[in-house]
């Protein structure tokens, strides 16, 4: 069984998962072509995360080093993001076989009543994979990854049918929607909690701000790919220990802009 896992593992997200998929799809009665073709997109997905995420550790990777140098700065790890822990979640022996495993709990809760929540976000699922993986490692055992990775999905599933009328009535057209990713339901204790404080204070359940209200009142700021290029500047200035080799380093500079607002407008994309 080890060898089984070791060599599925081998394989790689960009290979395991255009199987999976592929799979999956002719499983739900897709035809073959388009099966695969879902697949290979998955698996064109993968390798357009890894690009970027090389991208953005080889550009903003040596900055950082030369930030931390010069200021003194005791930090030792570099934040990737949700590509890189995407790409390594579906690179475990947990995520080699999480679709599968959470498709079957997600089939037997519907079977049960326990939820009304159909979780068709696959790609999502690295999520769980993560958890899974996180408490596989810190445990050595791949049963404890899988409970684990079983009770997150569980308890997300039942936290998207708890918010989903909420969700429903808040967006236009988005009936029979909810939201069934981990990394969005484990704040709504948080943001329930923080509005019902909020409606404590005069005034505040007055305001309406939204995403889409700030992008317009602030325009061309809230553009991640703008944001991308300021920080990206923002970094580039702060390697250099006076103004006047900021002026030296202008080119270098501004490529490190350009770069960052290039890894924030692709990440979405991607």
């Amino acid at each position: 069984m080890e060898q089984v896992f070791s060599y599925i593992i081998g394989l790689g997200a960009a290979v395991m998962m255009p199987i999976i998929f592929t799979v999956l799809g002719l499983c739900i009665g897709l035809s073959f072509g388009n099966s695969l073709k879902s697949g290979l997109k998955v698996g064109v997905g993968f390798i357009g995360l890894s690009i970027v995420t090389a991208l953005l550790t080889s550009a903003l990777g040596p900055a950082l080093d030369e930030v931390v140098k010069i200021y003194d700065l005791q930090l030792k790890v570099f934040d990737m993001g949700w590509p890189a822990a995407a790409a390594v979640a579906y690179n475990t022996a947990v995520g080699a076989f999480i679709i599968p495993v959470c498709l079957g709990v997600n089939l037997l809760m519907l079977l049960t009543k326990t939820t009304r929540t159909v979780n068709i976000d696959l790609w999502n699922y690295w999520h769980f994979a993560f958890i899974g993986a996180v408490i596989y490692f810190a445990s050595e055992s791949l049963a404890w990854g899988f409970f684990g990775a079983i009770i997150c999905y569980i308890i997300t599933l039942i936290i998207a049918d708890m918010t989903a009328k909420k969700f429903q009535g808040f967006y236009k057209d988005m009936d029979g929607i909810s939201i069934p990713q981990p990394f969005c339901g484990g704040f709504v204790p948080f943001a329930w909690a923080i509005n019902k404080g909020l409606d404590m204070i005069p005034g505040i359940e007055k305001l309406e701000i939204d995403a889409e209200g700030m992008k317009k009142k602030f325009g061309l700021l809230g553009e991640p790919l703008f944001l991308g290029v300021v920080v990206g500047f923002g970094i580039g200035c702060l390697t250099c220990n006076s103004g006047s080799e900021i002026v030296d380093k202008i080119p270098y500079i501004l490529g490190l802009g350009i770069k960052m607002g290039a890894v924030m407008e692709l990440i979405p994309r991607v």
